[in-house]
């Protein structure tokens, strides 16, 4: 967690694009330690579900594509540096976004209305 806090700026930013498709933050998460706490949380999720990460630019910036085990997109992500900081880390888990990129996974898929809650 330490070296995670170490990379992100004091006022680093979190902000999630699901579409209405897909799981992701409704509102931005703000400050190092709620963002660190948050990244920590989905790289476990990510491990136990055999995620792969791959490094990538986004858009002119550093990134990463996470592939499911079968190759399949579930995410990207984007970072916004500056002044040798993470100021923001913005995340596409929309689906309708992500197609150009190849087959899109469903891990990340919002559950229908008719499936009802989880848990």
């Amino acid at each position: 967690m330490s070296s995670l806090l170490e990379v992100l700026a004091p006022d680093v930013v979190f902000y999630g694009d699901g579409g209405g498709k897909a799981l992701a933050v409704r509102q931005p998460l703000r400050g190092q330690v709620q963002v660190a706490r948050f990244i920590a949380g989905l790289f476990r999720r990510g491990r136990r579900a055999d995620v792969r990460l791959t490094q990538t630019w986004v858009n002119g910036q550093p990134g990463a594509v996470a592939l499911d085990p079968a190759g399949q997109v579930i995410t990207v992500f984007a970072l916004d540096i500056a002044d040798g900081a993470v100021q923001a880390i913005r995340s596409v888990v929309n689906p309708d976004k992500l197609s150009h990129l190849g087959p899109v996974s469903d891990m990340g898929a919002r559950p229908s209305e008719d499936q009802g809650s989880p848990g």
